[in-house]
C-alpha cells in the first residue's frame, strides 16, 4: 500500500521537478484525502488507499474538484496526475509479480507431474473461455497445466524451435529440461470467442528459446 513518504521518493526518482514541488503535490494529496467527501467518495478514508486509477479519473472530472483547481492555479490536477501515474506504476509492479508467481507455480507442475500422451489422445476442439480473476483492475486467466503437459510431452521434450536445443536434464523426471509457451499470450485471451488455453496453442520450448520469445512479446505489447 502506497504512503506520502513512498509517493514523494516516487516523485524524487521518476520527475526532474523541484523539491519545492515535490512538497506541494504531496501536500495536495493530503488535502484531497481530507476532503473525499466533497467529491462523492464517502467510503474511502485516504487517497493512499486507492488502487484503482477511475477513482482518481472521477475526482479530476467532479465539478467542484474543478472550480477549486481552477483557484489553485491547476496545482490539485497535476498532483493528481502524478498521483495516478504512481498508482499504475505500482498495479504493473504488482501485476506482473503475481504473473511471475503463476508462472512458476505453473512450470513446476509441468516437471513435477509429467504426462504421457500421444498425438491422438490429445483434443484440439474448441473450448470455453477459462475463468479468471482480477489483479489490479487487470484479469489473470486460470489456465489447465493437463494441456500444456500433454504439449509438451507430445514433443517429446524437444524445444520445437530447434531440437538440439539441450541445457540441463530435469531433476523431476529426468528429460530435457523445456518450458511450455502459448503461442498466442493469455492476456489476449478477451479478444477471443474461444479458450486459448488448448494443447494446440500451445508449444515446447527450451528455457533460452522461451525467454526471448516472452522478451520479443514484451516488446510488441509496449511498440502498441
Amino acid at each position: 500500500m502506497m504512503n506520502r513518504e513512498g509517493f514523494v521518493k516516487w516523485l524524487e526518482n521518476n520527475t526532474d521537478i523541484s523539491s519545492y514541488s515535490i512538497g506541494s503535490y504531496a501536500g495536495a494529496i493530503d488535502t484531497l484525502s481530507s476532503e473525499l467527501e466533497n467529491y462523492g467518495l464517502n467510503a474511502i478514508k485516504n487517497l493512499y488507499d486507492v488502487t484503482d486509477t477511475a477513482i482518481i479519473d472521477n475526482i479530476l472530472s467532479n465539478p467542484e474538484f474543478k472550480l477549486k483547481n481552477n483557484k489553485g492555479n491547476r496545482m490539485y490536477s497535476a498532483a493528481l496526475n502524478y498521483f495516478k501515474r504512481n498508482i499504475e506504476q505500482n498495479n504493473d509492479k504488482e501485476f506482473q509479480g503475481d504473473l511471475l508467481i503463476e508462472e512458476l507455480e505453473f512450470e513446476k507442475y509441468l516437471t513435477e507431474k509429467p504426462a504421457d500422451v500421444s498425438r491422438g489422445n490429445i483434443e484440439e476442439k474448441p473450448k470455453e473461455k477459462s475463468k479468471h480473476r482480477t489483479v489490479n483492475n487487470q484479469k489473470v486467466w486460470s489456465r489447465n497445466p493437463r494441456y500444456a503437459s500433454n504439449a509438451v510431452a507430445n514433443a517429446g521434450y524437444l524445444c520445437e524451435i530447434d531440437n538440439q536445443h539441450y541445457h540441463f536434464i530435469s531433476k523431476f523426471n529426468q528429460k530435457n529440461y523445456v518450458e511450455a509457451h502459448h503461442l498466442i499470450p493469455m492476456q489476449y485471451q478477451e479478444q477471443f470467442d474461444c479458450s486459448l488455453d488448448i494443447s494446440a496453442n500451445i508449444v515446447c520450448l527450451c528455457m533460452v528459446c522461451h525467454k526471448n520469445c516472452i522478451m520479443e512479446c514484451l516488446r510488441i505489447r509496449k511498440r502498441y
